[in-house]
C-alpha cells in the first residue's frame, strides 16, 4: 500500500515539472515573437519571415476591396491607420475643447413679425391683390328705390420664389473636428440670410421681381404729432378705420434705443418703465419687430393677417466639394431658403413719418 503511494506522488512531481517546463518554454516563445514584432517582421503561416504591412500595402488592399465602388461613383474614402507611426505630443497629450464662438441669438427681421405658410414645391403664387373698393352702401331710399352698388377691386399679382442663400469655404479637417465649429458655421449662415432675407423684404429684389415692403406701404405723415409713437398712433387709427386690424411695428434699432431710453425731461423717469425692467415686446399694443432696413426716423405699421411669407423650402444646410476643392482638403458649406412673399391688400402696412414741425 506504502508502495502505490510512493508512485502516485512521483509521478505528480514529474508531471508538475514538467508543466513548469512547457510554461517557461512558452514563456521564451513568447519574448521572441514580442521581439520579431518590434523589429517589424512576424512568422508567416509557411514559416518564412515577411515585412509587416505598410501604409502603402494597407492602400493597395483597401483599394482592392472598394474597387467597384470605384468604379460606379469614380470616388472612394477610406481610412489608413498607421500604428507603426511615432508618438508625440500631437498624440499623446490630452487637450480639452475650448468651444467656439458664434452668435446664437435669434436673428432680426421683419420676416419674424410676419405668419409663416408652408407652400412646398411652388415656383410661383397667383393671388389677387386688393386695391380699394367703387361705389358705397348707403340708406335705402325707400321701398322701390335703387340701392347703392359697392365692389372690391383686385388687382391679379404672380409672384415668384425668391431664393435667399450664402456659402462658406472651410478645411475638411475643420469640419469634422469640432461639431461645435459646425454649429458655429450653421448659426452664422443663418443669420447671414435672414439678414439678406429682411432686407429683400422690405427694399424689394429685382430678378426675381419684388417691389418690398417700404414701396408697397401707403405713406402716412402726420400733420399733428411730431413725436414717432404719437404718429404710429394715429396710423394704426386710420388703419383700422380702412377694417385693417394693425398688430406689428417694425422699427430700426436705432428708433427701438431712443424709445427705451427716452426719459421725463422733469422727472427723469424712463417712459418705458423701470431702469431695471425687460425691454417691452409691444408698442401701443402692437409687437415690436426690429429690422435693419426700415427707414431711419420711421416706422412700418403692418396688419399680419393680410401679408405673409410662403415657405417654399425649408432652411437648408447643403456640404460638398466644389471644382478642385476635393484635393485641396476644402469643402462649401451652403446654406439657403426660398420663401414667397405675399401682399395681399393695399393699405395693409403703413410707412409713418412724424409731423416735422412748423
Amino acid at each position: 500500500m506504502n508502495g502505490t503511494i510512493q508512485m502516485l506522488e512521483d509521478m505528480v512531481s514529474r508531471v508538475e515539472q514538467h508543466h513548469e517546463n512547457n510554461q517557461a518554454k512558452f514563456r521564451e516563445l513568447d519574448d521572441e515573437l514580442l521581439a520579431l514584432k518590434q523589429r517589424g517582421a512576424i512568422m508567416s503561416n509557411e514559416g518564412n519571415l515577411s515585412h509587416v504591412q505598410g501604409m502603402g500595402d494597407q492602400v493597395v488592399k483597401r483599394l482592392a476591396e472598394n474597387a467597384d465602388l470605384l468604379a460606379k461613383t469614380r470616388s472612394v474614402r477610406f481610412t489608413v491607420k498607421a500604428a507603426g507611426d511615432a508618438v508625440t505630443t500631437s498624440q499623446g497629450r490630452n487637450i480639452q475643447s475650448g468651444g467656439v464662438g458664434a452668435p446664437t441669438g435669434m436673428p432680426y427681421g421683419i420676416q419674424s413679425g410676419l405668419r409663416i405658410v408652408p407652400s412646398s414645391g411652388v415656383s410661383a403664387l397667383e393671388y389677387h391683390r386688393y386695391t380699394g373698393s367703387e361705389g358705397a352702401a348707403g340708406v335705402q331710399a325707400g321701398e322701390g328705390a335703387a340701392k347703392g352698388a359697392v365692389r372690391p377691386t383686385h388687382t391679379a399679382v404672380t409672384q415668384s420664389a425668391l431664393t435667399v442663400a450664402g456659402y462658406t469655404n472651410m478645411s475638411r479637417q475643420a469640419l469634422n473636428d469640432s461639431a461645435e465649429l459646425k454649429q458655429a458655421v450653421d448659426v452664422t449662415l443663418r443669420r447671414a440670410v435672414a439678414t439678406s432675407l429682411d432686407s429683400a423684404m422690405n427694399t424689394g429684389n429685382v430678378t426675381p421681381s419684388w417691389s418690398g415692403l417700404l414701396t408697397l406701404a401707403t405713406d402716412h405723415t402726420s400733420t399733428v404729432y411730431e413725436d414717432l409713437w404719437d404718429a404710429a398712433s394715429e396710423a394704426a387709427s386710420t388703419m383700422m378705420t380702412a377694417g385693417f386690424m394693425p398688430d406689428v411695428i417694425g422699427i430700426s434699432p436705432a428708433e427701438w434705443l431712443a424709445i427705451v431710453v427716452a426719459k421725463n425731461a422733469t422727472s427723469g423717469d424712463y417712459y418705458s418703465g423701470s431702469y431695471l425692467a425687460p425691454l417691452p415686446e409691444t408698442l401701443r399694443g402692437m409687437r415690436v419687430v426690429i429690422s435693419p432696413t426700415v427707414t431711419a426716423g420711421k416706422c412700418l405699421i403692418l396688419d399680419s393677417g393680410q401679408i405673409e411669407l410662403r415657405q417654399v423650402e425649408d432652411f437648408d444646410i447643403a456640404i460638398g466639394y466644389v471644382d478642385d476643392q476635393f484635393t485641396k482638403n476644402m469643402v462649401t458649406v451652403l446654406a439657403e431658403t426660398r420663401v414667397i412673399p405675399v401682399f395681399r391688400a393695399v393699405g395693409a402696412a403703413r410707412l409713418v413719418t412724424p409731423f416735422a414741425g412748423a
